[in-house]
Order: C-alpha cells, then structure tokens, then sequence
C-alpha cells in the first residue's frame, strides 16, 4: 500500500497555530498574576471605617504690640519728662502740677514705691516737703503751712534731687552735660555761671541763673536750674538739684 502523505503547505500553518496557543496560554498566565487579590468582606456588624478628616492648621495667634517702657528722666527748666526706649514721651510734669501724678508715673519709670519721708524746711522762708526717694533720685513736694502760702502761690512748690545717674536701669538725664561723679574742674569746664565756696570748703555750681527773672515774686514760676553740690573729700559731683537759683 502506498503511504499517504501531507501537503507541504499545512506544515507553516500548524506551526503557527502552536505558537498562537501558546502566547495565548502565557497571556492568560500574566493576566492572572497581576489580577487583585479579592478583598474579604467586613464581617456582619463590624464597624465600616471611617474616612478620615483632614486636620485644620491653627490661626496663628495675633502678636500684642509691646508697651513702650522708660528709659530716661530728662530734667529741665520747666519740669520733667519721662522718655521710652523708642523716644516717644510717656510724661510730662511741670514743677507745679499735681504731686499724685509725678509720684505715679515715677514709680511705674523706676519699677519701685518710693521711700517716703518729711524734709523740714526753716520755719519761715521754706515749707515742709514731703520727699519721696528711690536708689539715686528724690522728688520733694511741698506742704503747706496754715496760714502760708498755698502751693499754687509758692515759688518752689516741688523740685527733684539726683544722686545717682540712673535708676533701676532708667537714665536721669540733667542739662549741659552735667552727671554725677565729675570732678569740680570738669563742671568748671562746662561753664557754670556761678561758684560758691560751702562751710566746708567744697564748691557749689550754679547754671542758667538767668531763669531766675523775678517771676516769682508775682505768684509765677521761675524757671529752674541745675544746682551742683560736690563732695568735700574730692570734690567730685554727688548731687544735682533742680530749683529756682536765688542770690546767696
């Protein structure tokens, strides 16, 4: 018997047809590798999870504006005023406004209560004053005498001593550069108008003696000036009072 035999042409065909069948099998292979695994159900009655919320970022707080605090006591002709750390003024007093007031705004200046003590005047010419002291400076206010002049009428109603060149960090601050420690010749150099020799011996200077114009004896005010005391030891400065100069 004869043997059979293919056509020749059927040969590429089925050579194709394997190769198809098996792309087709690693096709299915890597479609099911990358396929999710099935998520299990939440059991009955188990909680859902919530979404969760996004958080709020906090409002800054907004920043207070620092208060402005003393630096610097400016002494003058016509009073007082309390400077802050950025210039501007805080308070003005003039020699005879209202006690309260200066002693206020002193304390809040020097972050302290003053001591408080009378300083007696002679009986006749000079009333007593009430001083209130801190650590380097004294504010002196007068107290009327029955039947005296009233402090609305009298001529040196308040006035200041310094003794130190600053108070609890707060500058005192006197007029011509004068500051407490220099020596007598030092003062002489800054020109004082008039030097008086003490009981013992040490000089006293005066400045701006021209303030004294005679107001006064009219019930007004003289303007004040810078009066320097020295230390009889050395001879250096150790006081600088503010008052109406008067003819020794």
């Amino acid at each position: 018997m004869a043997e059979s035999r293919r056509p020749r042409n059927l040969i590429p065909l089925l050579t194709l047809a394997g190769a198809l069948a098996i792309a087709a099998v690693v096709a299915i292979v890597l479609l099911m590798n990358r396929m999710p695994a099935p998520t299990a159900a939440p059991a009955p009655g188990s909680p859902t999870p919530e979404a969760s919320t996004p958080s709020v970022a906090p409002s800054p707080t907004p920043t207070e504006a620092e208060e402005p605090t003393a630096n610097e006591v400016a002494l003058g002709e016509e009073g007082f005023t309390i400077v802050a750390d950025d210039g501007s003024e805080l308070f003005a007093y003039g020699w005879r406004d209202d006690a309260a007031g200066a002693v206020s705004a002193l304390t809040d200046a020097f972050g302290s209560e003053p001591s408080e003590s009378v300083y007696e005047g002679d009986g006749t010419h000079f009333p007593d004053y009430t001083s209130y002291t801190w650590d380097g400076f004294t504010y002196f206010d007068m107290i009327p005498t029955e039947g005296g002049k009233s402090r609305d009428e009298y001529s040196i109603p308040s006035y200041v001593t310094m003794t130190g060149q600053a108070v609890d960090g707060v500058t005192v601050t006197p007029e011509f550069d004068l500051a407490i420690g220099l020596t007598a010749d030092e003062v002489r150099a800054l020109g004082p108008d008039k030097e008086l020799a003490m009981p013992d011996g040490e000089p006293r200077f005066f400045f701006a003696i021209d303030r004294a114009d005679g107001a006064g004896e009219n019930g007004e005010l003289d303007g004040y000036s810078p009066w320097v005391d020295t230390d009889p030891a050395d001879e250096t400065v150790v006081s600088i009072s503010y008052r109406p100069y008067y003819d020794f």
